[in-house]
């Protein structure tokens, strides 16, 4: 039997993908809602993109679907209990922690913006393209070492980020509620209050669930250092963006990083978050710097992921 897939990539953009034509018989369309209920009934396997959430609704019209594999490690953007209810087998890479320990993009990326939060990179390259000024002396910012930098979430990208860390003779704090992730550096784990009191730097590595979501909030805020740098690689609803932007507005936080943002889930639209509306505000490029979820988004990570999508399917499928 060949199966029929819809791969929610652009060939044009995504040349990667037609890995998936050797083993299937595959569309490729970065599908509107409109596209997906009027056709997924045609198809048994699904990888989706992140840019539309698919809802219990969506899923219910998928009346083929035996399959999806989510080229990510997060599925907030799935309805987990409609594809449970629905006998459809859901995949992603966090099921298999040997392939995703070789792909560093989201961890190089948080490690990015820490860099250009501390240094102020964004208002110095905004000195000489807009303001055509050489002057830097008040924009200096304050190198990594011996700051206390704060990990909360000690998965593959917490590690990843906490070697980094070491690598610039930083002090670091670690926090994960699951405390076998800690195992072997119990000498870096901190409860979460204490990490929050004492880091200059706290860079947000969990998964979205219960416990995490809106772990930011005014009341952690409040526990911060003032003038602290949070950095956001993960989801956007780890944040209280309300609470973030009153923070930022008073002082509290000096700086804010962000590759996630709530609300993203609209093909190619700015999420609808109060915190893109303060980014836009031009004379606040010293308080926030916003990337639209490129966190994972490299051309070596994509090629490696779609490989490993398309041939674990594959063996799915066909073993």
């Amino acid at each position: 039997m060949m199966h029929k897939a819809l791969i929610g990539f652009d060939k044009n953009e995504y040349p990667e993908i037609e890995i998936f034509q050797k083993y299937f018989e595959c569309d490729f369309c970065e599908y509107s809602e409109d596209y997906f209920n009027k056709n997924i009934s045609k198809y048994s396997i699904l990888v989706p993109h992140l840019y539309l959430k698919l809802t219990h609704e969506l899923i219910n019209k998928a009346s083929n679907l035996k399959y999806i594999f989510t080229p990510s490690t997060g599925t907030n953007h799935l309805d987990i209990k409609a594809i449970n209810n629905n006998d459809i087998n859901l995949y992603c890479l966090s099921d298999n922690a040997e392939f995703i320990s070789e792909i560093s993009s989201t961890a190089e990326l948080a490690w990015l913006l820490i860099l250009a939060a501390n240094r102020k990179i964004v208002q110095l390259n905004k000195r000489v393209l807009t303001e055509n000024s050489w002057k830097n002396n008040d924009l200096r910012g304050n190198q990594l070492k011996n700051k206390t930098i704060g990990i909360i979430g000690f998965g593959r990208l917490g590690k990843m980020i906490f070697n980094y860390a070491k690598s610039f003779d930083m002090n670091i704090l670690i926090f994960d509620r699951d405390k076998l992730s800690t195992n072997g550096y119990e000498d870096y784990a901190k409860d979460f209050n204490e990490l929050l009191k004492e880091s200059d730097i706290i860079t947000l590595h969990p998964k979205l669930n219960e416990t995490s979501y809106e772990m930011i909030n005014s009341k952690s805020l409040k526990q911060m250092k003032e003038g602290v740098i949070i950095i956001n690689t993960s989801r956007g609803d780890v944040i209280n963006s309300n609470d973030l932007l009153d923070s930022l507005k008073s002082g509290k936080v000096r700086f804010a990083a962000l590759d996630v943002l709530r609300n993203e889930f609209h093909s190619g639209k700015l999420p609808n978050d109060p915190l893109i509306e303060y980014a836009l505000k031009e004379d606040n490029s010293d308080k926030i710097l916003i990337t639209p979820h490129v966190g994972g988004a490299t051309l070596d990570a994509h090629s490696l992921v779609f490989k490993h999508v398309a041939e674990t399917l594959r063996d799915k499928l066909y073993e």
